[in-house]
């Protein structure tokens, strides 16, 4: 027992630490502290805390040996799983969809954490198969572990990250040594499927796809027919962009001429939109 806690530190010397790559995050976090507070001053407490909290992590991580963290593989898996579980009976609703978990203090939402245990899930599944990995039984066990993920993410409802996990799946199997062989054949199929699929689930009354996500693919490929609802913010970004140019209008800017002046031009602009905000 007091070997395995041992092998917990990370061995090297300080002089290994990458305070490069620690200063780069640190100045992209506080640029994203000013940004939050310059779309929305309401959220920049809870910026300022996450970025505390974030950074006492990745120091508390990068002490811990990863290679003793993949020694616990199989219980990152269940524990995903059963937090996608509690997802679907016990998480919290909104705007349509039940994808976080209120744990009183903070909310959270268990698909990103499903995306990091996969990256270390097969990383090792898939090292402990090295010499196995275009084996039909190794290619097969990995899709029917992945599947439940996709389907529990799936059924949230919250489509972008499934695709997200599946994606990072494929760029890991990939990483794992398949074959191009494998690959090429794997693409020529998925390829005209899936754009057989999007012509399928375009058309009016289709079973796969509920109205919201069928209308995202729809703006996206016609996002001036659906200018005032869901392309709206997407073409509004297209503005603040060129309303911005290269130098932006300044930090925190309220001039007439900013887009940000307008109170609903993005509904959310302290999300997902914030980058448009360095432009404008």
């Amino acid at each position: 027992m007091k070997l395995q806690f041992l092998n917990l530190k990370q061995r090297y010397n300080l002089k290994d630490y990458k305070f490069t790559l620690i200063l780069l995050v640190l100045a992209v976090s506080v640029i994203g502290v000013f940004m939050v507070g310059s779309a929305n001053a309401e959220y920049q407490p809870r910026q300022i805390m996450g970025v505390g909290l974030g950074l006492l992590a990745m120091v508390v991580i990068s002490l811990i040996d990863y290679k003793w963290i993949l020694n616990f593989y199989w219980l990152m898996y269940v524990v995903n799983i059963a937090l996608l579980l509690a997802v679907i009976f016990l998480g919290t609703e909104a705007n349509g969809a039940t994808r976080w978990l209120d744990l009183g203090f903070v909310q959270f939402q268990p698909s990103d954490l499903t995306k990091l245990i996969t990256i270390l899930f097969f990383a090792r599944f898939l090292a402990d198969r090295e010499e196995q990995i275009n084996k039909k039984k190794t290619i097969l066990e990995a899709i029917g572990l992945i599947i439940p993920s996709l389907l529990l993410v799936y059924k949230q409802p919250s489509l972008s990250a499934t695709i997200c996990i599946a994606a990072l799946f494929c760029v890991i199997m990939f990483m794992a040594g398949l074959s191009y062989k494998f690959i090429g054949t794997v693409l020529a199929i998925t390829i005209p499927t899936i754009a057989l699929v999007i012509g399928i689930v375009v058309q009016p009354n289709q079973p796969f796809l509920k109205d919201y996500q069928q209308k995202r693919i729809l703006a996206w490929l016609e996002p001036e027919a659906y200018a005032t609802e869901e392309a709206y913010q997407q073409l509004n970004s297209v503005m603040a962009i060129g309303s911005g140019q290269l130098n932006g209008k300044g930090y925190n800017s309220d001039a007439t001429t900013s887009v940000k002046t307008e109170i609903l031009f993005w509904n959310r602009r302290q999300t997902l939109f914030l980058q448009l905000l360095v432009k404008n």
